[in-house]
Parts: structure tokens; C-alpha cells; sequence
């Protein structure tokens, strides 16, 4: 798969390099067809290979893969025609250029159908290793000797499968202390694995030995984190592998048994949560206060897990705030049980304790959704559910239930500040300027709007009838929901109420299946928040699809959100049908049904909305604009204050400015042309992504500097080193020049030199008498092989697209990547040099 994907690439290349070269030069262009048709009969031989592994692909991806391998047939289909139109006008640029689009949609699926399937084989081990640890804690409850052997050999054969696909993970790695962490974990898993079952059988033994007992307890505790650490570094192995080529695609990623444990036990508060206070009246209190903690305990310490796995500093620093937050509220609930349970009839008790419940449940819900969202998601969800709080509020108002409103009033305050500080956390990431000062303008416009709402609240809800304190309200209610949109944009909602459709269809259907007394009340709480998500998700998705201006990409925007509210009201009927009769099979069937297309289509739908880099630049292009705008009505306030008594001595002080401005400019210029007269041959180009890339190819001449260039192999190699690291520098120039052509060229050229160094390298690798410095020259060849199709890739597909902060990032990386990978090379060639084996003499 690797080969057809170079392949087309090199194909994308060689057409983008011959079209932009024939324009620039003004020149007839030639017979692109024969090319075009070699590629169209590879790409539709790659689409049918595909079709016919759709039996092998787990179901969730079945959908996706089908898609995009007939999108796949459609580009390369359509690249041929442009390819016959160009023939037919050669002096046309219009084909020429249609063609180049259509190309690079071919790269893009071909790049996603290999991301499918390894995301299914992912899938399918991440799901051994839950069934894996499923059996360890089932045997932690077994007792008898002949069933212990019967759960060990199950769960053998499901470790002994999870390693040896594990090990196929490692083997596919880019990153070697991955790939040796992957194997360190299934060497441990192993390990952990015979010292637990043999612990298991001592305690069925002696079954009355709290010490074999507690033995038994800790090395089951420490086998599961080891297979939870497995699942993790499989995760970032992919994430690694796939940063450099993320082509109009998000992956759906797989949850740890750390994240799966905070969503279960989040399920768990939240339900004890809606029945505590007739728990209390039934006499259950204390009972109900004791699931609470351990629910709340068990989510905090498994996000705690989480967080400290995170390798996005802003994500940790958000995910610790929540886990603080939900700390807090904790003892906070169970202090303002105390008064309920000493006197049931203390109205202000009650109204303080439903204040906690309701705060607790936001914290614990937020929580349940944090651990597996990005930054930006985390945030969008807090707005989203900051929104619903004011709408709350409002309707509550409204409706003349001043109890509710008093409780969700109380919730407010601390909400607004919970949304301002992620916002501000957010912040560490935003690099755009136009999107920082949006971000910061909602921010003070939330702390200026927070008392107001407040105080017009209060008033509303002391006195329904004070209409103007209710105009108030609602107009400040608006005008914080625009400022919360202003934070996030809407594609972002749309993702983060994915992620708590998901979680709350999940604790839906386990609501089911548990059965209980309030069951029904549990399934109709669900049931009112699922629908008010999926509401809510469309209402974002369809503001954004306003905004597109492509009308096939907004038909697939209006088709996806079609699709989720046909299934809506489905849903709600397949609900109402199951809670009515929760033994009906036929109706819990077409509930499981239900579940699963809602889940796809609201999944779609996140993927589908994220903008292409055309609507990013839009974005950034208006965000600029309004600044623009506001900062001229700045300037035209200054001057307009200005007095006309002050004229003569601003214009002498602006004279002196002026004349000290031209001295210091020639000073500048002096030292400047001095500083060329001493600069290198090759200028640091200006921007930070020009210059960091420009760095990596400085640090690699810097490393060769003292290094011996002759005939032998070390030298050769040192030799094609010099040429990598000009045509990386060369790549910073073009780009600050917009040269697409020469950034292409540049890429391809340090392509076929790295494929020179290998051969150098792979040379001194064979003569080398130590396997270990042997086994380090081969792992960095093949870095710099992987690095350097990488840079060939991003160059071709992404040429025009350096504007866009993602592509900028991945440039970077991918340059310093190379960078290492061949300074890396050079240092292990050197060390592997040393042990030669000897030549006889003839």
C-alpha cells in the first residue's frame, strides 16, 4: 500500500511541477492522458482491492470505507476528463488546473482507505485487550480450582493474541522508543499475567488467606494498568504515524479502560444524583450518599489516570481543573445532605442541597466528556452547556417555576467563570492573532454580561411581573450566547455533542438493561437530554452549512444533518417503546438499531462540518477584517481628541521623531549591508515557520561541520548529508517566495538523496560486527525514508496551503523530524564505522 501511495504522490508532484512550470513560462503544455489513465488504473484497482476487504473491516468503518473508495473512483474519473479537456485546449489553464484539484482528491482517498483499515485493525485489538481484562477481574471472583483453569485458558488465548498483534503494532512505528515502549508493555503484560493466575491459584487454595488475597488484589491491579498502558501507546502509535498526512480526515479514536471508567461512572453518579432526594425521603440517605462518593471517587481517580497521561499540556491543564472541580463539589454535597436528613421539612436546606446535586451533575457530566475531546472540543462543550443553563434559566422564569430557576440561578455564576478560565486556557493555543483578539473581546464581554444577568434574574425571579427585568434578562441572555459562539466555532459543538450523544445513548441503553424501580424516570431523563443534544448539534451544523460556499461540500453538510433528524424522532419511538416494556426483544431490537445509525449519523456529521482549509482561510480573512475595522475606529477617536492647541508642539515633537527615525533607518541599513557583507550564501528566510524549517537544515550542516568527506562510504554519506541539508534550506526559501514549483523539487531531491544514504548506511550496517550499533544505523534509516516521503507528500498536497496554522505545524515537525533522523544517522554510521569487520588481505 505504501508503494501506491508513493507512487501517486510522485505522480501529483510531477503533474503539479509540470503545469505550474508551463504556466509560469507561458508555454503550450502537453499530453497529460497517458499518465492520467496509468494513475486511473491504479487508483480503481486500489478501490476494488478495498471493496473486496469490506467483510475483513470492523462494521463501524464499513460505511466510511465504502464512501471513500467510491469518491476514489469519482476523482480518478474526473482527473481524466480534465486530462482530455487540457488535450483538447492546451492553451487553456482552467483543465489544467481542475486537473491538479482532482489529483490531489486522489491522494487524499488513497491516504484515507489505508487509514480505515488500520483504524478497524485497531479497533479489533483494542477490544481483545478490554475482553483480556474483562477475564482478569473475572478471576479475581472465582474460588474454584477447575473454573479458575477453564478463565485462565480463555484468558491466555486472548493475551497471547493481544501481544502478538501488539508486537505487529510495534513493528509498524515510526518512532522507535514507541515501538520499544509497545514491547516493553506486552513483555510486562505477560509477566504481570502468570504471576496473577499463579496468585489466583493460591488464593483458591487457601481461600480463607487474606494475604494471598490481597497479593491476588495488587497484581490484578497492576496487569490491568499494564493493559490499559498497552491501549494507550497503540493510540499514540497511530496518532505518530498519521500527523504528517492528515488528509480531510479525523479519526474516530478507540477509549482506554481509564476513559471508558470516567464515562461508566459518571452514567453512575448521574443517576444516583436524579434519585437522591427521593432516596432520602424513602430513608435511603445515608445509602445513596455512600454510591455517590464511590462513584464520584471512582471517576475522579480514573481521570486522574487520564490526565496524567495527556500529552497536550492545555488538555491536562483543563482536565486537572474539572477533576478539581468535582472534588470540590463532593463533600459539598454531602455536607447539605447533613440538615436534609436531620429535619426533611428545612425548605432553605433543600433548596441549597438541589443546588449542589445540580452543580455536581454539570461537573460530572463535563468531566465524562473532557477525557476524550480535544482542547477546543472542551471548551465548545462548556459553552454549549453554559448556553443551555441561560435558555434553562429563562424558560424556568417563564414558566413560573421559581423553585427550578433559583437552583439553576445558583449554578450560573460559577458556569461563567468555569467557561472564562478554559477560554483563557484555550488561549496557550491560538496562534492566529484575528482569532486570539475574538476570543479575548467574548471573554470580557462574558465578565461584563455575569453580574448583569444576575441582578436582572434576581429581580425576574422575585417578581414575574417586572416585564422590563425580564426584557433585560433575555437580551442579556442573547447577547452572552453570541459571545459564547464567538469562542467556539460551530463545527467544534457539533464535535463535542458528539462525544455526549455518545456517552449519554451509552448510559441510556445500560439504564435498559439494569432495569430497577426508576428506570423509566432514568430512560426519560436520557431520553430529554439526548434529543435536546441532537437539537442542538443540528441547529450548529446548519448555521455553519450557511457559511459554505462550495455547493457540493454544503449538499454533503445538508445531507448529513437531513439524515440525523429523519432519525430523531425514530429514536424517541424506539425509547418510549422500551422503557413501556423493557422484556419486548423486538423492541429493545430495534432501539439497539436506532442507537447505532444515530450514533453514525451524528458521528458523520462532526466529520463532514470540519472545515477545509479554503473555509479556514475565510475565517481568518474576516477575523482580520474586524480588526482591521476597529482598530481604524480607534485611531479615528485618537485623532478627533487631539487639541488644536497642542498642533505645533506634536508637529515639532514629530519633526524631532522623524529626523531621529531617518538616523536610526541609516544607522539600521549600515549594520544591515555589513551583516550581508558577513551573512552565508543561503538567508534566512523570514516568517517562523520558514525560519524554524530553515533552523532544522542549519542544525543538520552545524552537526556535519568537523566531519571527514572523502571516497569511503562514511564520507559519501556526509557528503549527501551537505545536500539534504541545502535542499531543506532551499524548501524555507521557496516557501517565503510562494514558490510552489521549487518547494516540490527541493522535496523530491531530498527524497532520492535519502535513498543514497541508505544505501551508504545500509553498507556500513553490513560490515558491522556489533548487532546493536548495527540495529541503530537501520531503525534511523528508516526514519529518514519515512520523514522524507513525509516532506514529498505535505509539499505536493499542501503546497498552496501554508496559511493554514495545521499545515504550518506539520511542515515544521516534519523538517525537524528529518532533521534528527538524519543528524541520528550520521552519528550511528559513525559509531557502526568503528566496528568493521576485517577484510582479508588478498
Amino acid at each position: 500500500m505504501d508503494e501506491v501511495l508513493e507512487m501517486i504522490a510522485d505522480a501529483v508532484s510531477s503533474l503539479v511541477v509540470a503545469i505550474t512550470d508551463s504556466e509560469e513560462k507561458n508555454t503550450l503544455f502537453g499530453d497529460m492522458v497517458p499518465g492520467v489513465e496509468l494513475i486511473q488504473q491504479a487508483v480503481n484497482g486500489m478501490a476494488e482491492a478495498a471493496e473486496e476487504t469490506v467483510s475483513l473491516i470492523d462494521e463501524e468503518f464499513v460505511g466510511q470505507l465504502e464512501s471513500t473508495s467510491k469518491q476514489l473512483k469519482n476523482s480518478a474519473g474526473q482527473l481524466y476528463v480534465h486530462a482530455v479537456r487540457a488535450r483538447e485546449d492546451p492553451w487553456n489553464r482552467v483543465p489544467q488546473k481542475d486537473a491538479i484539484k482532482a489529483a490531489k482528491q486522489i491522494l487524499q482517498n488513497v491516504v484515507l482507505l489505508v487509514l480505515i483499515e488500520e483504524q478497524s485493525n485497531i479497533k479489533v485489538l483494542v477490544n481483545i485487550a478490554k475482553k483480556a481484562a474483562e477475564g482478569v477481574r473475572r478471576i479475581d471472583e472465582i474460588e474454584n480450582i477447575k473454573q479458575l483453569d477453564v478463565m485462565i485458558g480463555d484468558v491466555n488465548q486472548l493475551q497471547n493474541e493481544l501481544v502478538k498483534r501488539s508486537q505487529r503494532r510495534s513493528e509498524g512505528s515510526h518512532n522507535p522508543e514507541l515501538r520499544s515502549k509497545l514491547e516493553d508493555i506486552a513483555t510486562m503484560v505477560n509477566i504481570l499475567s502468570e504471576q496473577h493466575q499463579a496468585s489466583a491459584r493460591d488464593v483458591c487454595r487457601n481461600p480463607r488467606e487474606e494475604t494471598l488475597r490481597s497479593k491476588r488484589s495488587e497484581l490484578s491491579s497492576k496487569l490491568l494498568s499494564a493493559i490499559d498502558d498497552l491501549i494507550y501507546t497503540i493510540k499514540l502509535i497511530f496518532e505518530n504515524n498519521t500527523k504528517f498526512v492528515d488528509l480531510a480526515f479525523k479519526w474516530k479514536p478507540v477509549r482506554t479502560m481509564a476513559e471508558d471508567e470516567v464515562t461508566r461512572a459518571s452514567a453512575i453518579l448521574i443517576d444516583n444524583l436524579r434519585t437522591l432526594p427521593k432516596s432520602i425521603e424513602a430513608g435511603n440517605g445515608p445509602a445513596a450518599a455512600r454510591e455517590i462518593v464511590n462513584a464520584a471517587n471512582l471517576q475522579i481517580s480514573n481521570a486522574i489516570l487520564v490526565a496524567n497521561r495527556c500529552q497536550d499540556p492545555v488538555k491536562k491543564k483543563m482536565l486537572l481543573k474539572q477533576i478539581e472541580e468535582l472534588k470540590k463539589l463532593t463533600p459539598m454535597l454531602i455536607s447539605a445532605m447533613k440538615p436534609v436528613l436531620e429535619n426533611p421539612n428545612d425548605q432553605e436546606a433543600q433548596k441549597h442541597l438541589e443546588s449542589v446535586i445540580y452543580s455536581t451533575q454539570k461537573a460530572s457530566e463535563a468531566l465524562a466528556t473532557a477525557v476524550v475531546s480535544s482542547p477546543a472540543e472542551i471548551v465548545a462543550a462548556s459553552g454549549v452547556s453554559l448556553a443551555r443553563d441561560l435558555d434553562s434559566l429563562e424558560e424556568a422564569i417563564a414558566s413560573g417555576d421559581k423553585k427550578r430557576a433559583q437552583v439553576i440561578l445558583s449554578h450560573i455564576p460559577n458556569a461563567i467563570d468555569k467557561h472564562i478560565e478554559l477560554a483563557n486556557a484555550l488561549l496557550e493555543n491560538v496562534t492566529d492573532p484575528g482569532q486570539r483578539h475574538q476570543i479575548k473581546q467574548s471573554i470580557e464581554r462574558l465578565q461584563t454580561l455575569k453580574p448583569r444577568i444576575i441582578e436582572n434574574a434576581n429581580k425576574a425571579i422575585a417578581n414575574p411581573n417586572d416585564h422590563e427585568a425580564r426584557k433585560n434578562l433575555s437580551s442579556d441572555i442573547k447577547e452572552a450566547k453570541k459571545a459564547i459562539g464567538q469562542i467556539s466555532q460551530p463545527y467544534e459543538v457539533v464535535s463535542a455533542l458528539n462525544t455526549k450523544i455518545h456517552n449519554d445513548l451509552d448510559s441510556l441503553v445500560k439504564c435498559i438493561d439494569e432495569g430497577g424501580p426508576d428506570m423509566q424516570v432514568k430512560g426519560v431523563q436520557y431520553a430529554k437530554d439526548i434529543a435536546n443534544s441532537i437539537k442542538k448539534q443540528i441547529e450548529a451544523a446548519e448555521a455553519y452549512a450557511q457559511t459554505i460556499t462550495d455547493p457540493d461540500r454544503k449538499k454533503q453538510v445538508l445531507d448529513s444533518i437531513e439524515q440525523l433528524k429523519k432519525l430523531t424522532p425514530q429514536l424517541l419511538e424506539a425509547i418510549r417503546a422500551c422503557l413501556a416494556n423493557p422484556d419486548d426483544k423486538e423492541a429493545r431490537k430495534r432501539l439497539d438499531d436506532v442507537v447505532r445509525k444515530v450514533k453514525e449519523a451524528s458521528s458523520n456529521l462532526s466529520q463532514v462540518i470540519q472545515p477545509t482549509a479554503d473555509e479556514l482561510k475565510e475565517e481568518k480573512r474576516k477575523r482580520n477584517e474586524e480588526i482591521a475595522r476597529i482598530e481604524a475606529e480607534e485611531k479615528a477617536k485618537a485623532r478627533a481628541l487631539l487639541k488644536a492647541a497642542e498642533l505645533a508642539r506634536i508637529e515639532a515633537e514629530e519633526e524631532k521623531k522623524r529626523l531621529a527615525i531617518i538616523e536610526e533607518e541609516k544607522k539600521r541599513l549600515a549594520a544591515e549591508e555589513e551583516e550581508r557583507k558577513r551573512a552565508p550564501k543561503l538567508v534566512v528566510p523570514e516568517g517562523p515557520v520558514n525560519k524554524a524549517v530553515f533552523g532544522a537544515a542549519a542544525d543538520v550542516a552545524q552537526a556535519l561541520e568537523s566531519k571527514v568527506r572523502d571516497g569511503t562510504p562514511m564520507g559519501i554519506l556526509v557528503q549527501l548529508s551537505d545536500e539534504i541539508a541545502q535542499q531543506m534550506a532551499l524548501i524555507a526559501s521557496f516557501a517565503m517566495n510562494g514558490d510552489v514549483k521549487g518547494m516540490i523539487t527541493a522535496a523530491r531531491k531530498i527524497a532520492d538523496t535519502i535513498k543514497q544514504v541508505q544505501t551508504q548506511a545500509k553498507h556500513i550496517a553490513d560490515n558491522c560486527t556489533d548487532p546493536r550499533l548495527k540495529q541503530n544505523v537501520l531503525t534511523y534509516c528508516d526514519c529518514g525514508g519515512n520523514f522524507s516521503t513525509q516532506l514529498k507528500i505535505l509539499c505536493a498536497v499542501k503546497s498552496n496551503d501554508f496559511n493554514d496554522p495545521t499545515a504550518e505545524e506539520q511542515l515544521v515537525t516534519c523538517a525537524k523530524g528529518l532533521s534528527g533522523a538524519v543528524i541520528n544517522l550520521v552519528k550511528s554510521s559513525e559509531a557502526a564505522s568503528i566496528k568493521q569487520r576485517k577484510v582479508p588481505q588478498q
